[in-house]
């Protein structure tokens, strides 16, 4: 979802089209979160064995760092990093091809062809110069969808280079420990490309009646998530979300249903993993925590 450090940055909040961004990645303006006494981050034990889960936060700003220390004892106990994808694999000349290919129409088919008069009227304002109607005419609306919540990011001044997972990829990589991916950034794009059109213009309109509120709402999401207080952020994020059953089983349920079994092997590891994936996938009844309680495995908050 978002490009997050994996694709395109997304955002998360109350309507569809956070909630579903959430799921590829957080965006945060926030401060220190050291000394909060809580972090978005869990211990999970079998026996004598242990993993962390942390809950991502994508793109962020300098002042976020230094992170609650709960974080970098985690990674220092850890041998290998779990994350999403294996960022090493998701360059831009990797993907951008990729992108390209499955973000655009093939067929002949347009953009403005495609979505309602008041969709393409909506997209067109929000195309401010040398931006225009051109740029977008062959792109579908996932597309489109994640174009404007990049450019939003960016405007936000906010830093997918100084991304939770990007950190943590850059101090595994340095430390010469292991790094695992879940999926590959290609099925995370099909996961967008694989939705009905109506669902993707849907998600579409979503985002573009929330970029005007963004702030606000990102400053409570970033908030409940320094305080770790996850609660509160399965209000925010999934609420809306689940109105949209098929998207909700695509980009969560399905996903991590995929993620446990390998975060099982994790458990069965002399040395724990850190395992980082956006904060969405840890919350709520179908996300990662309460699927791995339900499988008996004993759960702390750090």
């Amino acid at each position: 979802m978002r490009t997050s450090s994996h694709l395109l940055p997304p955002v998360a909040g109350r309507r569809l089209p956070r909630a579903i961004l959430a799921v590829l990645s957080a965006l945060a303006v926030c401060t220190s979160s050291s000394a909060q006494t809580k972090s978005f981050l869990w211990k999970v034990e079998s026996g004598s064995k242990v993993l962390y889960l942390a809950g991502s936060v994508h793109a962020l700003r300098a002042d976020v760092y230094p992170l609650n220390p709960a974080f970098e004892r985690a990674f220092q106990a850890s041998d290998t990093l779990v994350e999403e994808i294996d960022l090493a694999q998701a360059d831009l000349l990797t993907l951008g091809p990729v992108m390209l290919t499955k973000g655009m129409y093939q067929d002949g088919r347009t953009f403005e062809t495609v979505v309602s008069k008041e969709t393409l009227a909506l997209v067109t304002k929000r195309l401010t110069p040398p931006l225009g109607l051109e740029i977008i005419r062959t792109m579908k609306p996932w597309m489109v969808m994640l174009m404007l919540t990049a450019m939003e990011v960016q405007q936000a001044g906010l830093d997918t280079s100084l991304g939770l997972d990007k950190y943590f990829f850059d101090k595994a990589t340095s430390s010469r420990k292991a790094i695992v991916g879940l999926e590959t950034a290609e099925s995370q794009i099909d996961r967008f490309d694989k939705m009905p059109e109506a669902l993707q213009e849907q998600m579409l309109r979503g985002t573009l009646e929330d970029l005007d509120t963004q702030g606000k709402e990102l400053a409570e999401i970033v908030s409940s998530w320094q305080r770790g207080d996850a609660a509160s952020l399965e209000r925010t994020l999934l609420t809306g979300f689940k109105k949209y059953p098929a998207a909700y089983a695509s980009l969560i349920v399905e996903r991590n249903n995929n993620w446990v079994p390998q975060l099982e092997q994790c458990l069965t590891r002399t040395s724990p993993c850190l395992v980082v994936v956006g904060a969405a996938h840890l919350i709520g009844p179908d996300g990662l925590l309460a699927l791995l309680q339900r499988k008996g495995y004993r759960i702390e908050q750090q």
